[in-house]
């Protein structure tokens, strides 16, 4: 049964520029977030990696003082099931994303990190029809060898801040 659920992938870094206000990124996400929690046939997706990527704001890496209310923020985002569910590291995956890696080198010489690669292998195992990245140039290459669109974060009409 092909399912009719649109999965957009997000990498930590997506996640991280949320988390920390970006103001420049903000509208973008907050309204693809208020959508995604309006429609259920949108979800986004991440890997559990991600969890740790996504270690600590902004304020607190500034500071240099962890935050109760920071990390709750941060563990709010993961926990709202209603716009976001993560991806479980397998050995599918590991697999898939060692192949990934070796495929770069073998077409070019073009070097995939280990984290990109589980994040890349996660949205492809998960069935996204595209990863978020604001990180371009880390998964261009890949883009052709995976079924995925790979982008920026668009939303059809930011919110106005």
């Amino acid at each position: 049964m092909v399912s009719n659920l649109t999965k957009i992938y997000w990498d930590a870094d997506v996640i991280i520029s949320y988390v920390n206000d970006n103001p420049e990124r903000i509208p973008i996400l907050e309204a693809i977030l208020e959508a995604t929690s309006k429609d259920d046939s949108k979800t986004i997706v991440t890997s559990t990696i991600s969890k740790v990527e996504v270690c600590w704001t902004a304020i607190e890496k500034n500071n240099r003082a962890l935050s109760d209310v920071e990390v709750r923020k941060i563990d709010d985002l993961f926990e709202d099931y209603s716009v976001m569910t993560a991806v479980e590291f397998n050995d599918e995956i590991a697999l898939l994303a060692r192949k990934l890696m070796r495929d770069g080198m073998s077409r070019g010489g073009k070097k995939l990190a280990t984290n990109d690669a589980i994040h890349l292998a996660s949205a492809e195992w998960a069935g996204a029809q595209e990863l978020n990245t604001y990180n371009l140039k880390h998964y261009r290459y890949f883009e052709n060898l995976t079924n995925l669109v790979i982008r920026e974060p668009k939303a059809n009409q930011p919110k106005l801040l």
